[in-house]
């Protein structure tokens, strides 16, 4: 079932802002400009589930070293459409900080702020989607840093947070 923003917040009780804070994070499934409850309500109940396991990263069931990952992020590299709308264009920055173990911060002037535990990022010069791709940017370096350094260390991984690592058509 598809519902608006304002018809989501009555049905969970809250206001339409909580509703816009849930997307900004990622928490909510869109599909265009419409929540798709039953994909949120599935997606909530599998963290929830995933939460009392104790696994802080539930989606990350790919394992490969550092050195795989960059290799398979490059693989990906121009086969994806570049996000038009602010929606994605959040869900793709949320993605792949998230898949770094970055904080992100959407800025009311467009700006995006990454902070990676040790030092902050702020992309607020250009227009929001060109800070998107800035920050993404900054966050595929990181990723090329790290994978030649660690390059036999394993981890898990996402496909989400593959997909949006990888360069945009």
């Amino acid at each position: 079932m598809l519902m608006s923003k304002s018809a989501y917040a009555k049905h969970r009780g809250v206001s339409r802002q909580t509703v816009y804070k849930w997307i900004e994070g990622g928490e909510l499934v869109m599909n265009g400009s419409k929540i798709d409850v039953e994909a949120t309500e599935q997606r909530q109940g599998s963290i929830e589930a995933n939460q009392d396991s104790g696994d802080p990263w539930p989606e990350r069931t790919l394992e490969m070293t550092w050195g795989e990952f960059w290799q398979a992020v490059k693989a990906k590299d121009r086969k994806y459409r570049k996000p038009v709308t602010e929606s994605e264009i959040k869900q793709y920055v949320f993605n792949a900080a998230r898949e770094m173990g970055w904080d992100v911060e959407f800025l009311e002037d467009g700006g995006i702020f990454l902070d990676d535990g040790d030092a902050g990022h702020y992309f607020q010069q250009y227009d929001f989607a060109q800070n998107a791709e800035l920050a993404i940017g900054l966050l595929r370096r990181e990723l090329c840093y790290v994978a030649e350094k660690n390059r036999d260390d394993p981890d898990n991984w996402s496909e989400e947070g593959m997909i949006a690592l990888a360069e945009w058509i």
